[in-house]
């Protein structure tokens, strides 16, 4: 994110609109923000902060305090910010929750967000929406912000002092390891799921062996596996002896079963012909009985056959009968009809004399139909040709001219120009001066730490020695102190030193006392000098430390100075040097961009001359078309001659009307030709139509009277009456019938004597069985035989279902015992992402510490540089206490002591380089590895007042070598020195009325 312009109304200190164009930052990395104290430096990093976010850069203000107590009432709290990220532009307009002039109701929290696509277009109109997408676009919340690209006031510590969790969440949303997160998410959900899926395969399996339905299965099932074997062993044997002795037991039934069923059988025969013969002798009683009704079917039979024989008469004589009928209907109808069509052609003929007029009229309309016939083509001709000479001769007179002759001579005259001016190849190119000019001030960069270098390595090398001079001389004193210590010593043991006994340190028996000089001794003092030699001895380790470290920084400068150098020619000083190559550049890359754009206007000129002069070529030759066909028009008009008097549309008005008329008649005469002849010719027919009818009836009538005496005739031969042969001719056709029925009856008589005669034959001296007791004895003995086949299918069921369970319980145990398996291995892995290992490290913390040690290692390079390699940032790669998360804690060793520490114990001072270097590692490693969040700018509130001259000196340094990376850092400060050393500020200055902001660009 890089701001392009900031505009600030009624808001904290400033009561009128103030505007910040930073597009007049072109070319510079670096601005001062400063004023006095209470001007509303910090207030314009809460507009920002206030515009992305809707709340204030530090935790001790609220975006409720911002409405400015300077403003008018009627002037509304607003901030316009507009940014630039990622080659989008973007805008925010918010107006904070602020009081009314008027009514008690305040004016709401509004927020607009709009983006740049030919003009500002709204993206979102609603505070939540405005919220959501700048977080979506700068891809990092309001506590992000603060501690990447924001140092507040008194807060710029936070990303320094962040805990695990913090830092997780702030390289969770840099570097998007989203995925690494899921990745152990979902494999913590497959360990939940799986392990259900265990635990269900086991239940299963004992569910499997609980299916044999045995009193003592439920305990087995909780007993070893080698137990459950053995039982089920045992049982397997039981159900196979108790399946054999039911096989015998079924066999002794099967027998018996067969002997009763053998009787039952003959019983049940003997029986069968005893009812047999019952029936037999009924059906002759019954038969006896019908014989009279048989007497009456043998007379009726004889009756139909004589009315079959006379049948065909009587059908002829129906026949005759409706023929006379339908005749004498058709011959009155007949005969009506035709009445009618005389009366119609009566009248037709009355209609003739009015028809020749219309016949007459007929043959005029088509005489006058033919000589318009031959003049309407001609007339029609020339008057297309005449219309058509008129559009060519305007055409090709609106062509005559080509309207775009002067701009096509203008064009092709700048192009001469332009071709003139990018003929001639650059003698040198600009990229060649940029990566010269790179390199110079690379130089410059190294020639300015080589001589900061060497001046500090002289002054800790002077102050070096004058700390050993010291040291030396309260060494020579301390030790004078630690002389006087032994002479007290020896003079006490020399008073307690008895004649003839052993000393204890020579262990002499004569004892000769030196004479001792008086000591004076000043313990105050003798405290005082130890205390400055451990003072001294410490400073001296540090000051040793300082000169290694400031040496081994020299020589490597040295080093990279001279490799640098190697393939740079200089013909002046290294600042002149850079100064000219600087403008040379510039005006190299002036000159390229010049030509750049003739070359791309010259391109853009030769194709609009190419499209004009194909416009007028196109022009041309459709004149010349045109003229060639105005020409051949005007020929073809005088072949036709002078034209008639008449117009075209007058002739053919009179051949419509003509026409119609003519349809009309000819649709009359043909009408009426039509209805006469179809008259005529009805008329003829109906009449042979008549006289054909009445002929036809006159002979049926004399056949229906000779087949009536005839029907009489046969009557009187078959002995019928008309009466009875009416009641029985329904029969006639159902006498084959009778005839079967009455001689099925007495083959019937017949066969039933012949069966009744056999079965006594068979009955002669037999009793009738007992057949209820036969059955009842077969029944008792199918029961048991039942019994015996049910307790077997049991038993044999019992026995295969044994082994069928016992077979898929195998099978399940061991499929469970692979699942077991499985998920001990799931179970690892997902333990292992969550972070439940030695070291309490996620599978995405592991991720981030990757990138992390990344930002620790560029950010070293700065801390490096600004505390002269006394400290050095390090991930703490103990692992916490408890359930706390580790692995992202940070930890500072000092050269000095050689010992790390917590960062929390860095004063205000170290904590702000510390802090200063990991916001500039972190922005590095970003833009390395191209990641989707923009870390442009760097704003930084306050914090170089806690810093003593060198390390001011080495911060600035720093932040003015960044130019180089193109980033854009704003800094409030009260520190002259960094005033000084920046040329672009913005100036706050106070008064009564409120603030005002100057930005000065020197």
């Amino acid at each position: 994110m890089r701001p392009v312009e900031l505009m600030i109304q009624a808001f904290g200190p400033y009561a009128e609109r103030e505007t910040i164009d930073f597009t007049r930052l072109v070319g510079r990395s670096m601005f001062i923000v400063s004023g006095r104290t209470g001007a509303g430096k910090t207030t314009i990093f809460d507009a920002m902060t206030f515009a992305l976010y809707g709340r204030a850069s530090g935790a001790l203000r609220n975006a409720s305090d911002f409405r400015s107590q300077y403003a008018n009432p009627e002037t509304r709290t607003e901030v316009d910010f507009s940014f630039t990220i990622r080659g989008d532009r973007y805008r925010i307009v918010r107006q904070p929750q602020q009081p009314h002039p008027k009514n008690k109701t305040p004016y709401p929290h509004e927020a607009t967000l709009y983006e740049w696509e030919d003009g500002w277009k709204p993206l979102a109109t609603k505070v939540n929406e405005v919220q959501e997408n700048i977080e979506s676009i700068l891809q990092l919340s309001y506590e992000q912000f603060s501690q990447i690209l924001l140092l507040p006031q008194n807060q710029f510590r936070q990303l320094l002092d962040s805990n695990s969790n913090e830092k997780q969440q702030i390289l969770q949303s840099i570097f998007k390891t989203e995925a690494y997160r899921a990745f152990q998410e979902k494999w913590g959900e497959r360990y939940s799921g799986y392990r259900k899926q265990v635990e269900w395969a086991v239940e299963r399996t004992r569910l499997k062996l609980l299916e044999l339905e045995d009193e003592a299965v439920e305990d087995m099932s909780m007993r070893p596996i080698e137990e459950i074997h053995r039982w089920l062993g045992e049982r397997e044997e039981r159900l196979i002896a108790t399946c054999d002795a039911l096989v015998n037991q079924k066999k002794i039934h099967a027998k018996t079963l067969d002997q009763a069923r053998d009787e039952l059988e003959q019983a049940k025969s003997l029986v069968s012909l005893f009812k047999e013969q019952e029936e037999t002798v009924r059906a002759l009683d019954l038969y006896s009985k019908e014989e009279p009704v048989r007497d009456e079917k043998r007379k009726l039979l004889q009756n139909l056959e004589s009315a079959a024989s006379i049948r065909p008469v009587f059908e002829r004589l129906q026949e005759l009968e409706n023929h006379v009928r339908r005749l004498t209907v058709e011959e009155k109808t007949s005969s009506k009809r035709f009445e009618q069509l005389k009366t119609t052609q009566s009248k037709l003929l009355d209609q003739q004399s009015a028809l020749e007029t219309d016949k007459k009229e007929i043959q005029s309309i088509q005489d006058r139909l033919r000589v318009l016939d031959e003049m309407i083509p001609k007339i029609k001709e020339r008057a297309m040709i005449m219309t058509r000479r008129d559009e060519l001769a305007n055409r090709a007179k609106e062509l005559a001219d080509f309207k775009q002759a002067t701009r096509l001579q203008e064009l092709q005259e700048r192009e001469r120009q332009l071709a003139e001016s990018v003929a001639s190849e650059p003698s040198e190119r600009a990229v060649d001066a940029e990566r010269h000019v790179d390199k110079l001030i690379q130089l410059s960069t190294l020639e300015s730490k080589v001589a900061r270098l060497t001046k500090q390595l002289a002054e800790h090398e002077h102050a070096g020695k004058e700390i050993h001079r010291q040291h030396a001389a309260v060494q020579d004193e301390v030790s004078t102190y630690k002389h006087q210590d032994q002479l007290m010593l020896a003079r006490q043991l020399s008073e307690t030193l008895i004649d003839g006994e052993p000393c204890p340190v020579c262990g002499s028996r004569h004892h000769e006392v030196p004479q001792h000089e008086e000591i004076f001794e000043n313990a105050a003092e003798r405290e005082a000098a130890l205390v400055r030699l451990d003072e001294l001895s410490t400073r001296l380790i540090e000051a040793r430390a300082d000169y290694r470290s400031l040496h081994q920084q020299l020589e490597s400068a040295r080093e990279e100075f001279e490799e640098v150098a190697k393939g740079v020619q200089m013909n002046g000083p290294l600042t002149e040097e850079l100064n000219t190559w600087r403008t040379h550049a510039e005006m190299l890359q002036r000159e390229e961009r010049i030509r750049h754009e003739n070359e791309r206007t010259l391109r853009q000129l030769s194709a609009d001359i190419r499209q004009l002069e194909q416009a007028r070529r196109r022009q041309f030759e459709e004149r010349e078309q045109i003229l060639t066909e105005l020409e051949a028009t005007q020929q073809r008009l005088h072949a036709l001659g002078q034209g008639e008097e008449t117009t075209f549309d007058a002739l053919q008005r009179e051949r419509v009307d003509l026409q119609q008329r003519l349809s009309i008649l000819l649709k009359r005469v043909e009408a009426y030709d039509l209805e006469f002849e179809a008259v005529k010719k009805s008329l003829w027919k109906e009449e042979e139509r008549l006289a054909l009818t009445r002929e036809q009836l006159t002979d049926a009538t004399e056949q229906h009277e000779t087949q009536e005496t005839i029907w009489t005739n046969q009557l009187e031969v078959t002995q019928l009456t008309i009466e009875r042969y009416t009641e029985i001719a329904h029969q006639i056709d159902e006498r084959a019938m009778i005839r079967e029925q009455v001689q099925r009856e007495e083959e019937n008589g017949i066969r039933l004597r012949h069966r009744k005669q056999l079965i006594e034959e068979k009955l002669e001296n037999v009793e009738r069985p007992d057949l209820e007791q036969s059955e009842r004895k077969l029944r008792e003995i199918s029961m048991l035989y039942e019994q015996a086949s049910e307790q077997l299918v049991t038993a044999q069921d019992a026995s295969n279902r044994h082994r069928q369970i016992v077979s898929e319980w195998e099978a399940l145990r061991e499929d469970t015992a692979l699942e077991e398996s499985k998920l001990q291995t799931i179970k690892l892995i997902a333990d292992t992402g969550k972070g439940i290992n030695p070291q309490k490290m996620t599978f995405e913390t592991y991720v981030q510490t990757a990138f992390f040690d990344q930002i620790l290692h560029a950010a070293n390079i700065h801390l490096d540089q600004m505390t002269s390699g006394q400290f050095r940032l390090e991930r703490k790669v103990e692992t916490a206490k408890g359930n706390a998360k580790s692995g992202l804690e940070l930890l500072v060793f000092d050269a000095y002591t050689g010992q790390s520490r917590r960062v929390q114990n860095l004063s205000g001072g170290e904590g702000f380089k510390a802090s200063l270097a990991l916001a500039l590692g972190l922005a590095e490693v970003v833009q390395q590895l191209s990641g989707g969040v923009s870390l442009e700018t760097m704003l930084i509130d306050e914090g170089f007042g806690t810093l003593d001259a060198e390390s001011l000196d080495q911060a600035i340094e720093l932040l003015v070598s960044l130019q180089a990376t193109g980033r854009l850092v704003g800094v409030i400060s009260h520190v002259q020195e960094l005033k000084d050393r920046v040329d672009a500020r913005i100036e706050v200055k106070k008064s009564r009325s409120g603030s005002s902001i100057q930005l000065i660009v020197e």
